[in-house]
């Protein structure tokens, strides 16, 4: 079974928001594209609501800038309504100020559960990061001051 054209769209567009909103730090975005109660795991860190996964990402040091992207997005509608989905992305990453190179930090799997609001727009009820391939030292730095 597949998912209808526009659902497709939209959760594509719904990834790429979610992309931007991490590369380019807008947390009011991100505050968004996730659902309220959102369950996110990555890297031996968890999450169940949306204020704690912004907090986890504002907490970061602001030098850090990356760029993420997704391949291979594969949805399947569940019994629910939900929508599931898996995909390849790709996280270049740099801690450096002076931002030398392209690093690869990590390629990692996304599981996700896409979910309609009472509005009807599509956000990420949850999301579960398994990592393929990983430069630990290009892992996320704490901002300055921050425990």
């Amino acid at each position: 079974m597949t998912v209808d054209p526009a659902t497709r769209a939209a959760i594509a567009d719904l990834n790429a928001r979610f992309a931007w909103a991490l590369d380019l730090h807008d947390w009011p975005a991100l505050r968004e594209i996730l659902a309220p109660d959102v369950h996110y795991v990555s890297v031996g860190r968890e999450f169940h609501d949306v204020d704690a996964v912004v907090e986890s990402f504002r907490a970061r040091d602001p030098v850090r800038i990356t760029r993420h992207g997704l391949g291979n997005l594969l949805l399947t509608p569940a019994a629910t309504g939900d929508v599931l989905g898996r995909g390849s992305w790709h996280t270049f990453a740099s801690n450096d100020p002076d931002r030398g190179g392209v690093p690869l930090f990590m390629v990692a799997d996304f599981h996700d559960i896409y979910r309609r609001d009472a509005h009807g727009t599509w956000r990420i009820a949850e999301r579960v990061i398994t990592p393929v391939f990983r430069d630990d030292l290009l892992a996320p730095r704490p901002a300055s001051g921050a425990t």
